[in-house]
Protein backbone atom coordinates (compact mmCIF):
# COMPACT_ATOMS: atom_id res chain seq x y z
CA UNK A 1 0.00 0.00 0.00
CA UNK A 2 3.26 2.75 0.89
CA UNK A 3 4.23 1.74 -2.30
CA UNK A 4 1.15 2.47 -4.35
CA UNK A 5 0.98 5.88 -2.40
CA UNK A 6 4.77 6.82 -3.25
CA UNK A 7 3.86 6.26 -6.56
CA UNK A 8 0.48 8.03 -7.16
CA UNK A 9 2.45 11.15 -5.26
CA UNK A 10 5.42 10.72 -7.71
CA UNK A 11 2.72 10.50 -10.95
CA UNK A 12 1.06 13.62 -9.38
CA UNK A 13 4.55 15.41 -8.73
CA UNK A 14 5.50 14.82 -12.14
CA UNK A 15 2.56 16.63 -13.51
CA UNK A 16 3.31 19.50 -11.83
CA UNK A 17 6.89 20.02 -13.24
CA UNK A 18 5.80 19.15 -16.69
CA UNK A 19 2.37 20.66 -17.36
CA UNK A 20 1.11 17.37 -18.19
CA UNK A 21 -2.87 17.25 -19.00
CA UNK A 22 -2.29 21.10 -18.79
CA UNK A 23 -4.66 21.76 -15.88
CA UNK A 24 -3.37 21.77 -12.04
CA UNK A 25 -5.24 19.83 -9.50
CA UNK A 26 -8.29 21.71 -7.72
CA UNK A 27 -8.75 23.36 -10.85
CA UNK A 28 -12.57 22.34 -11.18
CA UNK A 29 -12.82 23.73 -7.83
CA UNK A 30 -12.20 27.18 -9.29
CA UNK A 31 -14.59 29.55 -9.82
CA UNK A 32 -13.34 30.69 -12.79
CA UNK A 33 -13.14 29.88 -16.52
CA UNK A 34 -9.45 29.21 -16.60
CA UNK A 35 -9.12 29.48 -20.76
CA UNK A 36 -10.61 33.15 -19.70
CA UNK A 37 -8.21 33.92 -17.12
CA UNK A 38 -5.39 32.61 -19.91
CA UNK A 39 -7.02 34.98 -22.23
CA UNK A 40 -6.62 38.10 -20.25
CA UNK A 41 -3.16 37.09 -18.84
CA UNK A 42 -1.81 36.91 -22.31
CA UNK A 43 -3.23 39.76 -23.91
CA UNK A 44 -2.52 38.92 -27.55
CA UNK A 45 -1.46 37.31 -30.24
CA UNK A 46 -2.93 34.07 -28.30
CA UNK A 47 -3.61 32.19 -31.44
CA UNK A 48 0.20 32.18 -32.00
CA UNK A 49 1.96 31.90 -28.31
CA UNK A 50 -0.25 28.31 -28.71
CA UNK A 51 0.73 27.55 -32.27
CA UNK A 52 4.52 27.97 -30.58
CA UNK A 53 4.08 26.53 -27.71
CA UNK A 54 2.59 23.24 -29.30
CA UNK A 55 5.54 23.39 -31.95
CA UNK A 56 8.08 23.26 -28.69
CA UNK A 57 7.05 19.98 -27.55
CA UNK A 58 9.11 18.65 -30.20
CA UNK A 59 11.70 16.22 -28.80
CA UNK A 60 14.67 19.06 -29.64
CA UNK A 61 13.00 21.03 -27.30
CA UNK A 62 13.09 18.48 -24.22
CA UNK A 63 15.18 19.57 -21.34
CA UNK A 64 19.23 18.00 -21.42
CA UNK A 65 21.05 18.88 -18.50
CA UNK A 66 23.79 16.61 -19.19
CA UNK A 67 25.41 18.59 -22.25
CA UNK A 68 28.77 20.56 -22.53
CA UNK A 69 29.41 23.67 -23.05
CA UNK A 70 29.65 23.17 -27.17
CA UNK A 71 27.23 20.86 -27.24
CA UNK A 72 24.64 22.94 -25.39
CA UNK A 73 25.62 25.89 -28.07
CA UNK A 74 24.92 23.57 -30.83
CA UNK A 75 21.83 22.29 -29.32
CA UNK A 76 20.80 26.06 -29.00
CA UNK A 77 21.26 26.94 -32.45
CA UNK A 78 19.68 23.76 -33.91
CA UNK A 79 16.82 24.89 -31.40
CA UNK A 80 16.73 28.50 -33.01
CA UNK A 81 16.87 27.18 -36.80
CA UNK A 82 13.97 24.91 -36.70
CA UNK A 83 12.15 27.27 -34.95
CA UNK A 84 12.99 30.20 -37.72
CA UNK A 85 12.30 27.67 -40.51
CA UNK A 86 8.27 27.68 -38.85
CA UNK A 87 8.25 31.38 -40.20
CA UNK A 88 6.15 32.55 -36.80
CA UNK A 89 7.22 35.94 -37.60
CA UNK A 90 9.58 38.18 -39.59
CA UNK A 91 12.29 40.37 -39.00
CA UNK A 92 9.73 42.93 -40.54
CA UNK A 93 7.72 42.48 -37.79
CA UNK A 94 9.83 44.76 -35.86
CA UNK A 95 8.08 47.23 -37.58
CA UNK A 96 4.77 46.55 -39.09
CA UNK A 97 4.00 44.24 -36.10
CA UNK A 98 5.74 44.60 -33.03
CA UNK A 99 3.27 42.62 -30.72
CA UNK A 100 3.34 39.80 -32.46
CA UNK A 101 7.51 40.11 -32.98
CA UNK A 102 7.61 40.48 -29.07
CA UNK A 103 4.84 37.70 -28.75
CA UNK A 104 7.07 34.97 -30.61
CA UNK A 105 9.95 35.77 -28.65
CA UNK A 106 8.94 35.93 -25.33
CA UNK A 107 6.63 32.70 -25.92
CA UNK A 108 10.33 31.08 -26.29
CA UNK A 109 11.08 32.31 -22.44
CA UNK A 110 8.70 29.19 -21.26
CA UNK A 111 10.86 27.02 -22.69
CA UNK A 112 14.44 27.94 -22.95
CA UNK A 113 16.23 30.92 -21.63
CA UNK A 114 19.10 30.87 -23.91
CA UNK A 115 17.03 30.15 -27.20
CA UNK A 116 15.09 33.34 -26.00
CA UNK A 117 18.27 35.26 -25.54
CA UNK A 118 19.97 33.87 -28.64
CA UNK A 119 16.94 34.65 -30.75
CA UNK A 120 16.60 37.98 -29.20
CA UNK A 121 19.85 38.72 -29.57
CA UNK A 122 19.34 37.85 -33.27
CA UNK A 123 15.83 39.48 -34.14
CA UNK A 124 15.60 41.91 -31.69
CA UNK A 125 18.93 43.47 -31.28
CA UNK A 126 20.69 43.05 -34.69
CA UNK A 127 17.28 42.89 -36.80
CA UNK A 128 15.57 45.67 -34.73
CA UNK A 129 18.56 48.11 -35.22
CA UNK A 130 18.37 47.39 -38.77
CA UNK A 131 14.49 47.72 -38.76
CA UNK A 132 15.18 50.87 -37.04
CA UNK A 133 18.19 52.47 -38.17
CA UNK A 134 18.43 51.48 -41.59
CA UNK A 135 16.24 52.23 -45.02
CA UNK A 136 14.73 50.08 -47.50
CA UNK A 137 18.29 48.87 -48.74
CA UNK A 138 19.19 46.99 -45.64
CA UNK A 139 15.54 45.65 -44.80
CA UNK A 140 15.95 44.10 -48.42
CA UNK A 141 18.86 42.95 -48.14
CA UNK A 142 19.05 41.45 -44.59
CA UNK A 143 15.62 40.62 -43.89
CA UNK A 144 15.57 37.72 -45.70
CA UNK A 145 18.72 36.07 -44.28
CA UNK A 146 17.75 36.87 -40.81
CA UNK A 147 14.44 35.11 -40.93
CA UNK A 148 16.13 32.08 -42.18
CA UNK A 149 19.31 32.50 -40.17
CA UNK A 150 21.26 31.97 -42.89
CA UNK A 151 23.27 35.06 -41.16
CA UNK A 152 23.27 34.75 -37.96
CA UNK A 153 23.21 38.11 -36.22
CA UNK A 154 25.21 39.84 -33.48
CA UNK A 155 24.61 43.34 -31.64
CA UNK A 156 27.75 45.08 -31.30
CA UNK A 157 27.16 48.12 -28.61
CA UNK A 158 28.98 46.81 -25.77
CA UNK A 159 32.55 47.18 -24.86
CA UNK A 160 35.18 46.01 -22.50
CA UNK A 161 35.61 50.14 -21.28
CA UNK A 162 32.12 51.20 -22.00
CA UNK A 163 28.62 49.79 -21.13
CA UNK A 164 25.51 52.02 -20.19
CA UNK A 165 27.70 55.03 -21.53
CA UNK A 166 27.76 54.70 -25.31
CA UNK A 167 28.56 58.21 -26.14
CA UNK A 168 31.71 57.26 -24.89
CA UNK A 169 32.86 54.34 -26.68
CA UNK A 170 35.93 54.20 -28.32
CA UNK A 171 35.34 51.94 -31.70
CA UNK A 172 36.20 54.14 -34.45
CA UNK A 173 34.93 54.75 -38.32
CA UNK A 174 36.52 56.74 -40.58
CA UNK A 175 35.14 56.99 -43.96
CA UNK A 176 37.66 56.88 -47.03
CA UNK A 177 36.22 59.04 -49.70
CA UNK A 178 38.99 57.47 -52.24
CA UNK A 179 37.23 53.84 -51.96
CA UNK A 180 33.68 54.89 -50.90
CA UNK A 181 34.37 52.49 -47.56
CA UNK A 182 34.06 53.27 -43.78
CA UNK A 183 37.22 51.65 -41.85
CA UNK A 184 36.38 50.11 -38.83
CA UNK A 185 38.79 49.79 -36.03
CA UNK A 186 39.48 48.58 -32.50
CA UNK A 187 42.09 51.40 -30.76
CA UNK A 188 42.66 49.52 -27.32
CA UNK A 189 41.59 46.66 -25.09
CA UNK A 190 38.43 49.13 -23.84
CA UNK A 191 37.31 49.37 -26.80
CA UNK A 192 36.74 45.89 -27.65
CA UNK A 193 33.44 44.80 -28.45
CA UNK A 194 32.71 42.56 -25.39
CA UNK A 195 30.13 40.21 -24.08
CA UNK A 196 28.76 40.05 -27.10
CA UNK A 197 26.13 37.39 -27.62
CA UNK A 198 26.55 34.60 -30.90
CA UNK A 199 29.98 36.24 -31.23
CA UNK A 200 31.83 33.61 -29.91
CA UNK A 201 31.08 30.54 -32.23
CA UNK A 202 28.00 31.14 -34.40
CA UNK A 203 27.73 35.44 -35.31
CA UNK A 204 28.23 36.07 -39.16
CA UNK A 205 27.18 39.78 -38.98
CA UNK A 206 26.83 42.31 -36.68
CA UNK A 207 25.73 46.01 -36.34
CA UNK A 208 28.40 47.91 -34.53
CA UNK A 209 28.48 51.26 -32.92
CA UNK A 210 31.65 53.28 -33.52
CA UNK A 211 32.22 56.78 -33.21
CA UNK A 212 31.90 58.21 -36.68
CA UNK A 213 34.83 61.00 -38.35
CA UNK A 214 33.75 61.92 -41.57
CA UNK A 215 36.43 64.63 -43.52
CA UNK A 216 38.26 65.04 -40.12
CA UNK A 217 34.98 66.21 -37.92
CA UNK A 218 33.21 63.89 -35.01
CA UNK A 219 29.69 62.84 -35.73
CA UNK A 220 29.26 61.07 -32.72
CA UNK A 221 28.07 57.28 -32.98
CA UNK A 222 26.67 55.19 -35.70
CA UNK A 223 26.01 52.21 -36.65
CA UNK A 224 27.54 50.01 -39.42
CA UNK A 225 26.58 46.04 -41.04
CA UNK A 226 29.71 44.44 -40.11
CA UNK A 227 30.43 40.96 -41.26
CA UNK A 228 32.09 38.68 -38.74
CA UNK A 229 32.50 35.44 -40.51
CA UNK A 230 32.07 34.54 -44.14
CA UNK A 231 29.91 31.84 -45.33
CA UNK A 232 32.03 28.99 -43.83
CA UNK A 233 32.05 30.47 -40.67
CA UNK A 234 35.37 31.51 -40.35
CA UNK A 235 36.43 35.38 -38.85
CA UNK A 236 36.53 38.03 -41.67
CA UNK A 237 39.92 39.68 -42.84
CA UNK A 238 41.10 42.18 -39.57
CA UNK A 239 38.03 40.45 -37.20
CA UNK A 240 39.71 38.95 -34.32
CA UNK A 241 37.25 36.91 -31.75
CA UNK A 242 37.82 35.51 -28.37
CA UNK A 243 35.36 33.19 -26.66
CA UNK A 244 34.27 34.30 -23.05
CA UNK A 245 33.41 30.78 -22.09
CA UNK A 246 31.38 28.96 -19.22
CA UNK A 247 29.23 31.50 -17.78
CA UNK A 248 26.63 30.94 -14.47
CA UNK A 249 24.13 30.52 -16.50
CA UNK A 250 22.23 30.68 -20.22
CA UNK A 251 25.00 28.87 -21.32
CA UNK A 252 23.64 27.95 -24.71
CA UNK A 253 24.29 31.74 -25.70
CA UNK A 254 28.09 32.03 -27.27
CA UNK A 255 29.55 34.82 -25.84
CA UNK A 256 32.42 36.86 -27.64
CA UNK A 257 34.91 40.00 -27.46
CA UNK A 258 35.60 41.36 -31.02
CA UNK A 259 38.62 43.72 -32.15
CA UNK A 260 38.61 45.35 -35.56
CA UNK A 261 42.02 45.71 -37.53
CA UNK A 262 41.29 48.45 -39.78
CA UNK A 263 38.32 46.62 -40.98
CA UNK A 264 36.65 48.33 -44.51
CA UNK A 265 33.00 47.84 -45.11
CA UNK A 266 31.18 49.45 -48.21
CA UNK A 267 29.26 52.98 -47.89
CA UNK A 268 25.74 51.01 -47.67
CA UNK A 269 26.89 49.12 -44.24
CA UNK A 270 26.00 52.86 -42.69
CA UNK A 271 22.33 52.62 -41.06
CA UNK A 272 21.38 55.94 -42.45
CA UNK A 273 17.98 56.66 -41.69
CA UNK A 274 18.98 58.95 -39.25
CA UNK A 275 21.95 60.08 -41.37
CA UNK A 276 24.22 59.45 -44.23
CA UNK A 277 27.32 60.18 -46.13
CA UNK A 278 27.20 60.62 -49.76
CA UNK A 279 30.15 59.32 -52.17
CA UNK A 280 32.87 62.31 -51.24
CA UNK A 281 32.21 62.18 -48.19
CA UNK A 282 29.48 65.14 -47.20
CA UNK A 283 27.71 64.03 -43.76
CA UNK A 284 23.65 64.58 -43.77
CA UNK A 285 21.25 63.99 -41.25
CA UNK A 286 17.61 65.19 -40.60
CA UNK A 287 18.63 65.90 -37.06
CA UNK A 288 21.01 68.11 -36.74
CA UNK A 289 22.05 68.03 -33.06
CA UNK A 290 24.38 65.11 -31.96
CA UNK A 291 23.12 64.52 -28.83
CA UNK A 292 19.44 64.40 -30.03
CA UNK A 293 20.46 62.38 -32.73
CA UNK A 294 22.27 60.21 -30.62
CA UNK A 295 19.09 59.81 -28.02
CA UNK A 296 16.83 58.75 -31.07
CA UNK A 297 19.16 55.86 -32.42
CA UNK A 298 19.26 54.71 -28.69
CA UNK A 299 16.35 55.19 -28.20
CA UNK A 300 14.96 52.85 -30.79
CA UNK A 301 16.11 49.83 -29.50
CA UNK A 302 13.66 49.79 -26.38
CA UNK A 303 12.19 46.70 -27.29
CA UNK A 304 15.38 44.78 -26.37
CA UNK A 305 15.28 46.02 -22.52
CA UNK A 306 11.54 45.12 -22.57
CA UNK A 307 11.70 41.72 -23.70
CA UNK A 308 14.27 41.42 -20.64
CA UNK A 309 11.86 42.17 -18.18
CA UNK A 310 9.23 40.29 -20.02
CA UNK A 311 11.40 37.41 -19.43
CA UNK A 312 11.87 37.65 -15.58
CA UNK A 313 7.73 38.04 -15.50
CA UNK A 314 7.73 34.89 -17.83
CA UNK A 315 9.85 32.79 -15.34
CA UNK A 316 7.60 34.22 -12.14
CA UNK A 317 4.85 32.65 -14.17
CA UNK A 318 6.82 29.63 -14.29
CA UNK A 319 7.63 28.99 -10.84
CA UNK A 320 4.25 30.19 -9.39
CA UNK A 321 2.54 27.74 -11.67
CA UNK A 322 4.50 24.62 -10.14
CA UNK A 323 3.74 25.54 -6.41
CA UNK A 324 0.43 26.08 -7.19
CA UNK A 325 -0.09 22.84 -8.81
CA UNK A 326 1.96 21.34 -5.98
CA UNK A 327 0.55 22.91 -3.38
CA UNK A 328 -2.60 21.79 -4.41
CA UNK A 329 -2.16 17.95 -4.22
CA UNK A 330 0.70 17.88 -1.65
CA UNK A 331 -0.81 15.85 1.19
CA UNK A 332 0.15 17.46 4.96
CA UNK A 333 -0.27 15.69 8.00
CA UNK A 334 -1.97 12.70 6.19
CA UNK A 335 -5.38 12.52 5.17
CA UNK A 336 -7.72 13.15 7.51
Amino acid sequence: MAREEQHRRLAVLSRHLTGAGGKASGSALSPFDPREVYKFLTRDNVELREKILDFLKDDLYKPNHYLSLMEFRELTLQRLKKFTDQRFFSTADYLRDPLRFQAGLETLALCDYSLCIKAGVHFTLCGGSIAKLGTKKHHDAYFPRLDSLDLPGCFGMTELGHGSNVLGIETQAFYDATTEEFVIHTPTDTASKFWIGGAAQHGKVCTVFAQLTVAGKWQGPHVFIVRLRDDSGRPMKGVRILDNGPKAGLNGVDNGQIWFDHVRVPRDALLNRFADVAADGTYTSSIPSLTTRFGVVVGGLTVGRMLIGQGAIDASKIGVTIALRYACARPQFGHK
